[in-house]
């Protein structure tokens, strides 16, 4: 009976969070950058407990697993919602400056699989490229007080909702499942729901959430290098032969091919989610 209150109050979160992410979203210009930095917070409060612990090795690990899920699983649900509700094979981004970055991202990436550790010079060059990003984007964005609230109050209840749903699939399913299936899932899941949600209400919006998506992964990611790097020391992270990163690696790269254009098909939202069976399959590799 207990875990069933506990299971209807975060499906009760979820909707409610949702609501108000989408309605503080739809006041704000250039709502899918705002939407991306203000999602990522979480998993960055997160992951910054865990470097300042000097356990770089979960929080890696959970930075590439988490990155590999949002760039296939989320910007593919975005578009198949678009596809099915509204019969757009194609969603286009008005005013995208993220290819760029995408790349550069993706050359730190590659520097880090090829050295095998995160030194301090990549740590200082990944804040570098952090605190161009966001003075870049932060120029043109344009809230009120109001939305910024609604925003930040919904994505806190998804937050506790989701950290509640982690608990309790945990309690009934086995570690092996859990861990290469589901976790990653759930880790994310505040964001899956607010891009179904916000794609079935408008193509525009859902091309704002796949913007957010990438926003969210170019943030996690300069922030976790960089922080990374500056608390390793002149020694570094060593990493070692990490398949996720690897898979990631791979990814980026196809990210960075399809959206040549600023814009992505369904045929190519198919790949990106046949693309997160890396996921397992990294995880298996690595284990």
């Amino acid at each position: 009976m207990y875990y069933l209150i506990e299971a209807i109050l975060s499906i009760l979160g979820f909707y409610i969070g949702s609501e108000l992410i989408v309605k503080g979203g739809k006041e704000i210009i250039q709502q899918g950058f705002m939407l991306g930095a203000l999602s990522v917070l979480p998993e960055l409060i997160i992951l910054s407990n865990l470097l300042f612990h000097k356990n770089f090795y979960l929080a890696l690990s959970s930075f590439f697993i988490t990155a590999l899920t949002i760039y296939t699983l989320g910007i593919a649900i975005v578009n198949v919602s678009v596809f099915l509700k509204w019969r757009k094979r194609r969603i286009s981004i008005v005013n995208f400056k993220e290819r760029r970055i995408i790349l550069i991202i993706m050359s730190i990436l590659l520097s880090i699989f090829i050295l095998q550790k995160i030194n301090l010079e990549i740590g200082i060059v990944s804040l570098f490229i952090l605190s161009y990003y966001l003075m870049l984007r932060l120029n043109e964005v344009k809230f009120s007080v109001r939305s910024l609230l609604f925003m930040l109050s919904g994505i806190t209840i998804l937050w506790i909702a989701s950290d509640n749903l982690v608990f309790m699939s945990s309690k009934f399913l086995p570690s092996w499942a859990f861990t290469i299936f589901l976790f990653p899932i759930v880790l994310n899941i505040q964001d899956i729901i607010v891009a179904i949600k916000g794609s079935l209400l408008s193509p525009e919006l859902g091309s704002q959430i796949t913007l957010s998506f990438i926003v969210e992964t170019i943030i996690l990611s300069a922030f976790t290098l960089s922080l990374a790097g500056l608390l390793g020391g002149p020694e570094g992270v060593f990493i070692g032969i990490d398949y996720s990163l690897l898979a990631l690696i791979l990814v980026s790269t196809l990210i960075f091919v399809l959206f040549n254009n600023n814009n992505l098909s369904i045929k190519e939202s198919i790949i990106l989610l046949s693309m997160y069976s890396l996921v397992p399959i990294s995880i298996l590799l690595h284990a």
